[in-house]
């Protein structure tokens, strides 16, 4: 069955039992707002239920995966005096815990960049191919603001306390072949050989033993994530706290005027 479905900010099509959900933005390098999050859940339930898909490959168009949270819709918030990152960081979590959760084979696959909330979602597929030169950050705190949608959760389980704090409280970049090398990510490749290797794990999970595959990762989430939901909670209290900060307005007012920002501590 090949078909699509349409959408808004993403794309849906369905190719030989592959479900491909494609981040559609490129022109401001596929941010994650929450129009975003409530179409990729619609998507995924719609994976979820049809029987004729068996795996899910998650892209980002225009060859950049996500650039994170919508920045603009922060701003224009914060002109208004108005708060919402609460609802932003309850969707962020519902959705990583759909894809965590999704009874099908998931595969990630990052080029060019992918921050924040964007590298989050990756991280909650079941792999992650990524180029070995694309741009990675959780730069969360650098907007005066606490990871969201699961970060903490999936970095520290993925690469241990020590590596968690370096990569999460110093918003400092690191690059795919980083990333492989942490265990945060399955495999970084050249950009030449990305699409190869996804023709690969499609032959091999579009083909395979489709409830075993799913049984497995309900087996293993539990073991590992069972208290997912409880953290993306303590994530949406700390982060509304956040919000009030003067060091969040500044550092987003320093983004859009291209400057360092003056963070305070208050």
């Amino acid at each position: 069955m090949n078909s699509s479905m349409e959408y808004k900010y993403i794309l849906l099509d369905v190719k030989n039992a592959v479900g491909f959900v494609t981040l559609n933005q490129p022109q401001i390098r596929n941010p994650i707002g929450n129009p975003v999050k409530l179409e990729l859940m619609d998507a995924l339930a719609y994976c979820e239920k049809n029987d004729e898909i068996r795996m899910v490959v998650l892209r980002g168009a225009g060859g950049v995966f996500s650039a994170g949270g919508d920045m603009n819709a922060m701003k224009e918030r914060l002109d208004r005096g108005e708060y919402g990152t609460w609802e932003s960081c309850r969707l962020g979590g519902e959705l990583n815990l759909k894809l965590l959760n999704l009874k099908k084979p998931t595969v990630a696959v990052v080029e060019g960049a992918a921050a924040g909330s964007g590298l989050c979602m990756a991280l909650s597929c079941d792999f992650q191919i990524v180029t070995e030169d694309a741009k990675m950050v959780f730069a969360f705190v650098n907007i005066g603001y606490v990871p969201d949608s699961g970060a903490t959760y999936l970095v520290t389980r993925a690469v241990g306390t020590v590596r968690a704090k370096d990569i999460l409280m110093s918003g400092r970049r690191f690059s795919g072949q980083d990333a492989a090398a942490w265990g945060l990510v399955t495999e970084a490749v050249p950009q030449e050989q990305i699409g190869e290797r996804l023709s690969q794990y499609i032959e091999k999970y579009a083909n395979g033993p489709t409830k075993a595959y799913g049984y497995i990762k309900e087996m293993v989430n539990r073991s590992v994530y069972h208290a997912f939901e409880e953290g993306t909670e303590m994530e949406v209290e700390f982060q509304t706290i956040c919000e009030r900060t003067n060091d969040h307005k500044e550092s987003v007012y320093a983004f859009f005027e291209k400057r360092r920002p003056k963070f305070k501590g208050d």
